[in-house]
């Protein structure tokens, strides 16, 4: 495919998520239509949908969209300004491109003209949030929500050391750089820079890394753990966090209210070399360690995932939040007196992170809490670490 195609292949997908199809449903139905596209057709457009989507705001404004009707056309022409791309290169250039713009067709607007919000590619009550609790922080915290977030791997060390496997990956064609802060994280910084190349990779398919971002690593890295701790991850997902406990000597028992979201646990497991219990019912079991990810607005991950980015309310973040404070009286019944309580989010929200520790540390002793944000060169999580008091483990609140 020409470049003017796969950007005419990028307008229609977006129409599709404008209209309410998710990002990811839409390029495979789309990909599923034109099997001609090749291999690295399919990695260009779906940066450029990627990228589309996560500056929608400021691209369609620049790109003088109606504010009822925002197409990917209109998108596109913004986007194409902000990276500096003469319009006439796609629209009319032929190839299977996009139509050429009409003639009566106003002019993109410049981004210093659009309003703060826009500029940020965030809702505006979202923005006021932002700005709110991070002062001047706000600004480049958003535009870094606005670009692709950096691809990191933990090594499983209890395999391989995170140097050894640098060179694998190097040999691989891979550029990859060891974390400065954080013993076992290693960015791809180069050489088939996206997940699914990435992913083919035997560093991965021999169970010697797992993708998990810098921040998760960092949190998990500063638990205070020990060695043969009977370890609960309550909310264990596709159980990330889960094999990082395990890869530290930890006994790991997973859970989830939704089992079926652990299916491909024991499987990953299995290659990397660890044992972890899968479990639907806890029953009155009790560990050491309780880890308690929870459901959140992943705003601290809208560089990867960016469909909340424009549909998050009020509303909803205050359901997250009232929903994340059941989880953890329920979690809290499976930890021991004297245990360690582990409370973290994906989100950059106070309403989701330091307010939620200030509650829980009404009840239990506060140890230790953490903040890290886009800015950090991770995704925005939380984390804060808790001794469990016994008189407080059934909801003193």
């Amino acid at each position: 495919m020409t470049p003017p195609a796969r950007f005419a292949a990028a307008i229609e997908i977006i129409d599709q998520v404008l209209a309410g199809m998710p990002a990811e449903k839409a390029l495979l139905t789309w990909f599923r239509a034109h099997r001609f596209a090749g291999s690295k057709d399919r990695v260009a457009i779906r940066d450029i949908v990627f990228s589309l989507e996560r500056r929608r705001a400021s691209c369609a404004a620049m790109g003088r969209a109606d504010q009822d009707r925002v197409t990917g056309r209109a998108i596109l022409r913004g986007y194409l300004a902000q990276e500096g791309l003469a319009e006439d290169t796609v629209f009319g250039a032929g190839g299977y491109g996009p139509a050429k713009i009409a003639p009566e067709a106003p002019p993109v607007r410049p981004f210093s003209d659009l309003d703060s919000a826009t500029r940020a590619d965030l809702q505006p009550w979202i923005w006021e949030r932002m700005r709110a609790q991070y002062g001047e922080g706000a600004s480049g915290l958003a535009e870094a929500l606005r670009h692709r977030a950096p691809i990191w791997l933990r090594v499983n060390t209890a395999r391989i050391s995170p140097e050894a496997a640098r060179l694998r990956l190097r040999e691989e064609g891979f550029e990859a750089a060891l974390s400065a802060d954080c013993p076992g994280a290693i960015e791809i910084t180069g050489g088939g820079r996206r997940p699914a190349s990435v992913g083919q990779s035997p560093v991965i398919t021999e169970g010697l890394a797992e993708f998990q971002d810098l921040g998760p690593q960092r949190a998990m890295a500063w638990l205070p753990l020990r060695p043969g701790m009977r370890a609960l991850d309550y909310c264990a997902g596709g159980g990330g966090k889960s094999l990082a406990l395990a890869a530290k000597g930890a006994r790991v028992t997973a859970h989830d209210a939704d089992p079926a979201r652990m299916k491909d646990l024991l499987a990953r497991a299995a290659r990397a070399g660890a044992e972890i219990a899968r479990k639907s019912a806890l029953k009155d079991s009790r560990f050491d360690l309780v880890l308690c990810d929870v459901p959140c607005s992943g705003s601290g991950a809208w560089r990867r995932a960016m469909a909340n980015k424009w549909s998050l309310t009020p509303q909803e973040l205050s359901a997250f939040a009232a929903r994340q404070r059941d989880i953890v009286l329920k979690a809290l019944r499976h930890a021991k007196p004297g245990g360690l309580f582990a409370y973290m989010t994906c989100s950059l929200f106070a309403e989701e992170n330091a307010a939620q520790g200030a509650w829980i540390s009404r009840a239990h002793r506060l140890i230790s809490e953490r903040q890290f944000t886009p800015l950090d060169g991770s995704d925005g999580f939380y984390v804060v670490v808790f001794e469990v008091e016994d008189a407080a483990l059934h909801n003193p609140w």
